[in-house]
C-alpha cells in the first residue's frame, strides 16, 4: 500500500506537466503575490484572477493537480478547501508545491523556504536556567539593530517562510519584541513565542492575543515551586510562570506548557501533563535534552536510551486521552507512535495524527521526514547568523547582515547535507525508521561534534550511549 501510494504521488504531483504547471507559478508580481498564492486563493473561494485566460488555465491547472494530492492522501477536497482558507495554511501549502516545482517528491520532501525559523531575537533574560542552550543572560553589543530585524522579517516573508516562533534570552523583555511581531504579522506569517512566561501579566497576555501572536509555549520544569525555582535560578519564578500560563489561557491564546525532561524530573511528567490540563494548557511537549550552551555542564541529567523510551510511550499513551495534545521535540517519537500504534497514528516533526484524521499516515511520515533540522526549520541568532537549529548553534551557515536568506537555506552545503538522510552513520544510517525518524542532529553534534553521527538517545543507539557514557565517567 505505501509503494502504491508513494508512485501514485510521484505520478500526480511529479511528473514533468504537473512540475511544469508548478514552475510557472513561482513568479510574483510587482505588487503581489506568487501565481501558485492567488490560485490557492482562489481555490478556497475568493475571487478568481481578473488579468486574462492564461490565468484563469492557471487556477484551473493547480485545481487539478490539488484534487489529485487529496487522492493521495486520502482527503476530501472541501475539506482542504475549509482548511485552506487560514492564510497561514494557504502559505504552508504554497510552500510545499513551490517545493515540488524545484526538486519534485522527494523523501523527505525539500522546500524552498522552512516552514519555521526560530529567531532568537536577544541574550537578554531575566532567569539563569540550567539547561540554557543559549548561555543567556545579558545583551551583546553585535544584536541585530530594530532595522535591520524589520528588513529580515520582510526578507523571510519574500523568501516564503510560513511561521516565525520566537525565542531568547526572553524574548518579551525586549522592545522590539512587538514592532517585529506586528511585521510578521503584516507580511502573512504566523507568529509564535516561547517565553519563561514570568513577564506575562494580564496586561501583556492580553497585548500578545491583540497583536496577533497565535500560539504560547511556556517553559515549566516541575510541578514543585522550588525544583523549578533552583533549575530556573531565580526564587519566585514557579510562581511568576503559572500566573503566566493562566493569563494566556484566560484570553484565549493557544497555550503550550514545554518541560525539558531530564533525569531530575522525568518522574514528574504524568503530573506536569495533569497540572497542564488542570491549568487549562492546549498541549504539553517533552522538550528532547541537548548537551549545548550550559546545557553541557549537566550532561549527566540526560535521559538513557531506555528511559527516553519509556518516557515517549507515556506521551503517546496521554496523546490519546483527550483533553489535551503532548507531543515531544525528540525525533524517536514519531518511530514510537507508530510501534505503538500499530500503524494508526503517528507524529512527524512535531505534531499527532491519528487514523479517524487521516489514512496516508505511513506516506505523511515519509514525506515530513522527522527531525526537520535545516530542512523543515532553522534558526536565527541574535546577531543575525544562520544555524540549522537553535539547539545547533555552531557550524553557521550564512549571516543576514551579509546575504538573503533564500541565498543562504538554498546555497548552503551543509543544509544540503542536512537535508538527506544518506549520510547518516550508526543505526540511525541503517533503521528502517531514518525516514520517519533520523535521530536528532542537534543530539549529535552535542555528543560527537558530527551532524552525521548516530543519536545516542535511541534504543537503537545504545552502544553508542554506552560507549559514551563510559567516556564521560573516565573524564571525571
Amino acid at each position: 500500500m505505501l509503494i502504491d501510494t508513494l508512485r501514485l504521488l510521484e505520478l500526480t504531483m511529479s511528473n514533468p506537466f504537473t512540475r511544469r504547471v508548478l514552475k510557472l507559478g513561482l513568479s510574483r508580481g510587482s505588487n503581489g503575490p506568487s501565481r501558485i498564492e492567488s490560485a490557492l486563493d482562489a481555490f478556497t473561494g475568493n475571487e478568481w484572477p481578473t488579468c486574462g485566460i492564461s490565468d484563469w488555465l492557471y487556477v484551473f491547472a493547480i485545481q487539478c493537480i490539488l484534487h489529485a494530492g487529496c487522492r493521495v492522501f486520502d482527503l476530501k477536497v472541501d475539506a482542504l478547501r475549509q482548511y485552506a482558507r487560514d492564510p497561514v495554511v494557504r502559505r504552508g501549502i504554497a510552500s510545499v508545491l513551490k517545493g515540488i516545482a524545484q526538486y519534485g517528491v522527494t523523501k523527505p520532501q525539500l522546500l524552498i523556504a522552512p516552514f519555521l525559523v526560530v529567531w532568537n531575537l536577544t541574550y537578554l533574560c531575566n532567569l539563569r536556567c540550567k539547561h540554557c542552550y543559549q548561555s543567556a543572560g545579558t545583551t551583546a553589543p553585535d544584536e541585530l539593530r530594530l532595522k535591520e530585524k524589520i528588513r529580515v522579517v520582510r526578507d523571510l516573508a519574500d523568501a516564503g517562510v510560513v511561521s516565525i516562533a520566537f525565542s531568547g534570552g526572553e524574548p518579551l523583555i525586549h522592545s522590539h519584541f512587538f514592532p517585529i511581531v506586528a511585521e510578521a504579522r503584516e507580511r502573512g506569517m504566523f507568529v509564535a513565542v516561547a517565553t519563561n512566561g514570568t513577564m506575562i501579566d494580564e496586561r501583556m497576555a492580553q497585548r500578545l492575543k491583540d497583536s496577533g501572536v497565535g500560539y504560547v509555549e511556556i517553559s515549566l520544569d516541575s510541578t514543585k515551586p522550588e525544583l523549578h525555582d533552583e533549575f530556573r535560578g531565580i526564587p519566585g519564578s514557579w510562581q511568576r510562570t503559572i500566573e503566566g500560563i493562566k493569563n494566556c489561557v484566560q484570553v484565549g491564546l493557544y497555550t503550550a506548557i514545554a518541560t525539558t525532561v531530564t533525569r531530575l524530573n522525568v518522574a514528574e511528567v504524568p503530573s506536569l501533563i495533569s497540572l497542564a490540563k488542570r491549568l487549562g494548557a492546549n498541549r504539553f511537549t517533552h522538550f528532547n535534552f541537548i548537551p549545548t550552551g550550559r546545557g553541557r555542564e549537566i550532561l549527566s541529567l540526560d535521559l538513557s536510551p531506555l528511559e527516553r523510551e519509556e518516557l515517549l510511550k507515556l506521551l503517546y499513551r496521554e496523546s490519546k486521552n483527550a483533553g489535551i495534545e503532548c507531543l515531544s521535540t525528540s525525533p524517536q517519537y514519531a518511530r514510537v507512535v507508530l510501534q505503538n500504534s500499530k500503524g494508526e497514528a503517528v507524529a512527524p516533526t512535531h505534531f499527532y495524527v491519528g487514523k479517524e484524521n487521516w489514512d496516508g499516515l505511513q506516506t505523511l511520515a515519509d514525506f515530513i521526514g522527522g527531525c526537520g533540522c535545516g530542512r523543515l526549520y532553522c534558526a536565527i541568532q541574535p546577531n543575525g547568523d544562520v544555524s540549522p537549529c537553535v539547539f545547533m548553534p555552531r557550524p553557521v551557515v550564512g549571516n543576514l547582515r551579509q546575504s538573503s536568506f533564500s541565498e543562504i537555506w538554498q546555497e548552503s552545503e551543509l543544509l544540503r547535507k542536512l537535508r538527506s538522510r544518506e549520510f547518516l552513520e550508526g543505526a540511525c544510517g541503517s533503521c528502517e525508521y531514518k525516514l520517519v525518524c533520523g535521530g536528532c542532529r542537534a543530539r549529535a553534534v552535542g555528543y560527537f561534534e558530527d551532524f552525521a553521527a548516530p543519536d545516542p538517545g535511541c534504543i537503537y543507539n545504545q552502544r553508542a550511549w554506552a560507549n559514551l557514557h563510559f567516556s564521560i565517567i573516565c573524564e571525571r
